[in-house]
């Protein structure tokens, strides 16, 4: 699949943009990745440019349009009403940095910036593990996305389940199981994939968050979050860097994110060079088997191949 995935990528950069398209062309050698979502997919995508430096990766572009617990239905209503809700950020290629484009964009604008390589879906947490939340509005978003970017490959988002002791009100719909949530996040997800070919690749993050909080790192009942459902500020996102790095971007670059040095002192798990390890791990096994959980123990191999001549990039 992943040798697949690398072909397709490889055909995909290979075609000329079309007339009507206003960004560089596709020869120039960058891959551009569109996030639709809310404070999930910022989630996932923080800590991605500091990554991308880490790592020397120049070539990427990734750009996101945020509202804040937006779902697929309030992403539709606002595309067939021509509103522009959305903050807008970017991290161009070779800058690796997030910069505020604006505070009132819309879906529309953005799939009109030039030919998109990926583009990213999510339900809102919510309602992630209920499939029947889904439709219309995924099918009617896929359309929109495919009619404005017919190259464009569409990735979906899965996200994670709330903390052992999260108090957010849609926790009652899984009986306050954080596994229950997570399975019924599965078999969502395994609903849309079926229901819509359209999307080919999955950002498995429920599974790799999942898989660290069966491991040493895990800071139970918070679970790696901050609030009980996003992302802490250390150990949670960095995983979920390197869940959407391992999955979108190194099939392109061939620079894996394991052994990176990217360090986080912030949020209640911080980034060590021992927590990175755990985390860059169950990125990995996560994007190899997307469905399957798995505790995370043994480390030392990646602590061994850390990136050589590369210093530690600490976010404070």
């Amino acid at each position: 699949m992943r040798t697949l995935y690398r072909a397709l990528l490889c055909v995909a950069f290979a075609i000329v943009c079309s007339p009507n398209t206003f960004a560089q062309s596709k020869d120039d050698g960058v891959l551009r990745i569109l996030a639709v979502g809310n404070s999930f997919s910022d989630d996932g995508t923080e800590y991605i440019p500091a990554l991308l430096a880490n790592l020397g990766v120049k070539n990427v572009e990734i750009a996101r349009l945020y509202v804040g617990g937006c779902s697929l239905k309030q992403h539709t209503d606002f595309y067939k009403k021509g509103e522009s809700p959305y903050i807008y950020t970017t991290s161009k290629a070779g800058e690796n940095r997030w910069t505020e484009q604006s505070k009132h964009h819309s879906l529309k604008a953005a799939l009109a910036e030039g030919e998109w390589d990926i583009i990213t879906l999510q339900q809102r947490s919510g309602d992630s593990g209920i499939y029947s939340s889904f439709e219309p509005y995924l099918g009617e978003l896929i359309t929109i996305i495919k009619q404005a970017q017919p190259n464009a490959r569409i990735a979906w988002h899965m996200t994670w389940s709330y903390s052992t002791n999260s108090r957010h009100n849609d926790f009652a719909r899984y009986e306050r199981s954080s596994q229950k949530m997570l399975e019924a996040i599965y078999d969502a997800t395994h609903a849309a994939t079926e229901a819509h070919p359209e999307i080919e690749i999955i950002i498995p993050c429920g599974t790799a968050i999942q898989s660290l909080r069966q491991s040493a790192i895990n800071n139970s009942p918070r679970d790696l979050t901050r609030d009980g459902y996003h992302m802490g500020e250390g150990a949670g996102r960095y995983a979920l860097a390197c869940t959407w790095y391992e999955e979108l971007i190194e099939p392109y670059t061939n620079i894996s994110m394991v052994g990176n040095t990217l360090r986080v002192n912030k949020g209640s798990v911080n980034v060590s060079p021992i927590v990175a390890t755990y985390c860059q791990r169950a990125a990995r096994m996560a994007v190899r088997h997307n469905f399957t959980i798995r505790e995370v123990k043994h480390v030392g191999r990646e602590m061994r191949r850390a990136k050589r001549g590369n210093k530690e990039k600490i976010i404070e």
